[in-house]
């Protein structure tokens, strides 16, 4: 059941995806609507999916495929709250592409069964990776908003900037976004990372593992910290904020793609 859902949400997701591409270039009315419903259905189905997989599992993710379907989830529960709070679909065809990358490569991955010990199995544990999952997917979003930032940029300095132009919304709303995608992730991701402090010192006797997970993660949380006192203190906006929101994701991907792998330590994934 659980592999069938996650497929239908797959086949959703990659629908919206190209309803949302298609009204870059075509008349978006019925097109970003359609793209909302099927992105609305898929997460549904996604939603059903996980619920099926941890009455099954009975644990948060502890794999590669897992944490990128919880990813996926994220990125669209997320994306969600943004096109309702600024009335605008357009920002899917960005980051509804993202989560089909996502779910797809989890689909593909191979799915190894990792039991959690007891002393893990709490509520702590699913406190520390929600709330840290939400707030590296705000930062997913923070870093679609800059990618469309630099191209609405870089078409409007060009002669000619065609229909993408008039599809895109404002540098204005694009660098909004981004600031709100950051004042959302950031605190979330600072709760995430203070309930698996305090999920430490409770199983090991120690707030610090050290591990590969916790190195990363704290290196992240520096980078955005200063980000958003930049943004807030510094006046950082536009396109070095765009910049730095996309270096930012990629040291969120870095974190768990290849610091977790090499250096194994407390964290299964």
């Amino acid at each position: 059941m659980e592999l069938i859902l996650t497929y239908l949400a797959l086949l959703f997701y990659l629908s919206a995806s190209l309803a949302y591409m298609g009204s870059l270039i075509a008349r978006p009315g019925k097109l970003l609507r359609a793209a909302g419903i099927l992105t609305r259905v898929g997460f549904v189905l996604h939603t059903g999916a996980l619920a099926v997989h941890l009455y099954q599992q009975g644990r948060p993710p502890a794999n590669l495929a897992d944490w990128l379907s919880f990813y996926a989830w994220a990125t669209v529960a997320v994306y969600i709250v943004t096109e309702v709070h600024y009335e605008s679909k357009v920002i899917g065809s960005f980051a509804i592409p993202l989560v089909v990358l996502l779910l797809g490569a989890s689909a593909a991955l191979p799915k190894t069964i990792e039991t959690l010990s007891p002393p893990l199995k709490n509520f702590g544990v699913w406190t520390h990776v929600i709330l840290t999952l939400l707030g590296n997917a705000a930062f997913a979003l923070a870093c679609c908003g800059a990618l469309m930032f630099l191209v609405q940029e870089w078409l409007l300095k060009s002669r000619h900037p065609g229909i993408l132009f008039e599809r895109l919304p404002s540098l204005k709303l694009l660098d909004d976004l981004c600031h709100f995608s950051l004042t959302l992730g950031f605190p979330l991701l600072t709760l995430g990372l203070l309930s698996g402090v305090l999920l430490s010192y409770s199983v090991w006797g120690s707030f610090l593992s050290w591990d590969g997970r916790q190195i990363w993660s704290t290196i992240t949380w520096v980078f955005y910290a200063a980000l958003l006192h930049g943004r807030l203190a510094g006046g950082w906006r536009g396109r070095k904020a765009a910049i730095l929101s996309i270096i930012g994701f990629c040291g969120v991907v870095f974190g768990f793609l290849v610091a977790n792998l090499l250096i194994r330590g407390t964290h299964a994934f």
